[in-house]
């Protein structure tokens, strides 16, 4: 470029300096609208840290819906699931209280095929649906813990969802040992049923973290110190568990499932190869939701995911209360003038003349 003469230089060096001030001008208005979205984006809570740097998440958790006897609908016990005259428990006993009325379509809220969507009304914080005194259950409506299928249901395959139903069908009438429920016999329940059903409490260790279930006496290791799983020929209840932090989410890898625990009340079930990752993802120091995605296609057409949704578990305490199943049986059957010697049958199952072992088996 030719510049001519002095009054040419004077107006390039003029330009230089309008230019070199626009550019610093829009340089700060952009950082400074930069600053302003980060500063408006919903930061991650601050949790408290533990000195490995784990979050602290130490104590006793609730969940905000108790209730697993049908997962479409959990309240109110199993019967939800299906219409009259399916499955149903003796009348007058703890489980004895019918589905809710149909909608003015004729359909029943909550049974199989049609789940409740997550916006499903408002429940208190103790979940299950509530017992007037001396009387069966009350109606009431909670959302499907199945929470990303069409229906809100599990999608079973054919062959799998005749299991299901026929395992519900001998719920209350059981002619086999495989037909008896594991709580009915206050056995775990597997990794993800095992928090519907009473409080849970979590202690940290380096490299691990242990939750002890109220209500079972039972406790589950979960190791974040990338161990690899065990071998595949080894099933356990509550699986083999690798976890992780992502942020203030504790993600957990499990496999080795026995497939003796179940799902619900009423029948639903995976097998023993079934895959799944859980999240807890704590919203605050005291409340986390829990998703856990069940992959397993020997039973399922597809994956999907089992959901406490919204705030689905809220900090109570530091301390359980110890409560026991077996304890809690005892008092019932005494209550109740029964003599049952050596059966232990969970009052609220009502399943009278269970066998105290299974059928003795011998090799000949």
């Amino acid at each position: 470029m030719r510049i001519n003469g002095r009054a040419g230089l004077m107006r390039m060096a003029s330009g230089l300096v309008v230019s070199t001030a626009l550019s610093g001008l829009l340089l700060a208005q952009s950082a400074e609208n930069s600053s302003t979205a980060e500063a408006a984006k919903p930061s991650a809570p601050q949790l408290k840290r533990l000195s490995d740097g784990q979050p602290d998440i130490e104590g006793v958790w609730t969940t905000i819906f108790y209730g697993m006897g049908c997962l479409t609908n959990p309240t109110n016990g199993d019967v939800n699931c299906v219409p009259p005259p399916g499955p149903r428990p003796a009348a007058g006993t703890a489980n004895a209280g019918g589905p809710p009325p149909p909608d003015e379509n004729g359909a029943t809220p909550g049974q199989r095929g049609h789940g409740n969507p997550p916006d499903t009304g408002k429940q208190s914080a103790q979940g299950g649906g509530e017992r007037r005194a001396g009387g069966p259950r009350m109606h009431r409506n909670a959302p499907s813990r199945i929470v990303d299928t069409p229906d809100y249901d599990i999608p079973y395959t054919p062959a799998a969802l005749e299991h299901q139903r026929d395992l519900f069908l001998h719920y209350y009438t059981p002619s086999r040992y495989g037909d008896i429920d594991p709580q009915q016999r206050c056995w775990p329940l597997g990794a993800v049923r095992q928090f519907t059903w009473h409080d849970v409490q979590i202690e940290q260790f380096t490299g691990y973290i242990v939750m002890f279930f109220e209500g079972a006496e039972l406790y589950r290791i979960i190791y974040l110190d990338g161990r690899p799983h065990i071998g595949s020929n080894l099933k356990l209840w509550f699986g083999d568990s690798r976890g992780h932090w992502e942020g203030n989410t504790l993600v957990v890898d499990t496999t080795n499932n026995n497939a003796k625990g179940r799902l619900s009340r009423a029948g639903d079930f995976s097998s023993d190869k079934v895959h799944y990752t859980e999240r807890f993802i704590f919203i605050d120091a005291n409340h986390f939701r829990y998703e856990a995605r069940f992959d397993d296609p020997s039973v399922y057409t597809r994956p999907w995911t089992f959901a406490l949704m919204n705030i689905g578990f809220l900090r109570r305490g530091r301390r359980r209360t110890g409560r026991s199943c077996e304890r809690g049986v005892a008092g019932e059957i005494r209550e109740l003038g029964r003599s049952l010697p050596g059966r232990l049958i969970p009052g609220g199952n009502d399943i009278p003349g269970l066998p105290p072992v299974p059928p003795a088996t011998t090799d000949k």
